[in-house]
């Protein structure tokens, strides 16, 4: 089988944005409301209209002490994210594209990026995004390239395998209780439901129904979502989970995005592990530990820089080249 082959994104919430994935409930506003009197109602019913008025104040003081933690462990090489964005690639916008034209209504960049005819593609209409943190942090991934196939080898970037359907640390939330105590949490799957538990007491938060395709054999944790490998009759997949907790409360989680692995790696290969490696990398291994797959997520977006006349991609398409025109 030729490599790379390009897996098209099934599914996504609207606009494919990780925000936007409902209106949802920070952990702080549990925090917040600890400081009222203990027989206060509001502090004790998480439901409570005081509760209510509290949540949406306490998603942006999450935002600011997520960026806190991150300029500080930014100061430190040993604490510093080494999966950011660190290199794009751009091109001069044509001297034909009229910035100006009102009749106009935007530039369309169209791109074939080598590996999409094996799996049916033949261009991708990469996505316009006009903030910069967009752009950077908050997009989903458009696709999946299934770059090469090899050997089984016991870890991947010091990261041993380890079938992980149940314990998987969420490193960017906790639980706080009505006593000021802060606990630390874990998603699993068991029984057709993603639960959210107690790190020590396996006690669970919350229960969800799993609506993805198939059953959950793995999962990891990364960026606020779950990255969940499922098995069924027709194939495998790849779905991102998002762990975000939406007001009100529904049944289920939102599934970001699915991505069908079955036609770079057969209908008939299980596969039941999957690690994510410090640099964003995926990596899946099949039931019987013969083979690993790497994967790479695609980021097709662009933003444009009017005032000099160049647009800024995600991903590099020298190869092929792209298209720049009028919409």
């Amino acid at each position: 089988m030729d490599y790379p082959i390009q897996i098209p994104r099934a599914y996504a919430n609207p606009n494919g944005d990780v925000i936007a994935s409902g209106l949802y409930r920070s952990y702080l506003t549990q925090n917040l409301a600890n400081d009222f009197p203990e027989w206060m109602h509001l502090r004790q019913n998480p439901r409570s209209v005081g509760q209510q008025l509290l949540a949406a104040p306490s998603v942006h003081l999450e935002r600011l002490d997520n960026d806190l933690e991150y300029n500080i462990k930014s100061k430190f090489l040993n604490t510093a994210p080494i999966d950011e964005v660190d290199v794009l690639y751009r091109v001069q916008i044509p001297s034909n594209i009229n910035l100006l034209d009102a009749s106009a209504s935007g530039v369309r960049c169209v791109a074939a990026p080598s590996g999409c005819s094996p799996s049916g593609v033949s261009q991708i209409w990469v996505q316009e995004l006009s903030s910069l943190e967009d752009f950077y942090y908050n997009r989903i991934p458009t696709g999946l390239q299934v770059l090469s196939s090899g050997s089984y080898s016991d870890g991947i970037d010091d990261i041993q395998w380890k079938l992980r359907p149940s314990g998987v640390l969420d490193t960017e939330s906790n639980k706080f209780d009505v006593w000021k105590m802060k606990h630390d949490i874990t998603w699993c799957y068991h029984d057709g439901s993603l639960r959210k538990q107690d790190l020590q007491t396996m006690e669970d938060y919350e229960t969800y129904e799993w609506q993805g395709d198939g059953i959950i054999s793995d999962m990891c944790y990364k960026s606020g979502m779950l990255w969940c490998i499922s098995q069924s009759a027709s194939g495998c997949y790849l779905s991102l989970v998002s762990t975000k907790t939406q007001e009100p409360p529904l049944q289920y989680l939102d599934i970001m995005a699915t991505f069908d692995l079955t036609p770079a790696i057969g209908d008939s290969i299980l596969m039941n592990k999957i690690i994510i490696d410090s640099i964003g990398s995926i990596w899946i291994s099949n039931f019987t530990d013969t083979a690993v797959y790497n994967i790479q997520p695609r980021y097709d977006y662009f933003t444009m820089d009017k005032r000099n006349r160049y647009i800024y991609f995600r991903e590099d398409y020298r190869d092929s080249g792209v298209i720049v025109s009028n919409t």
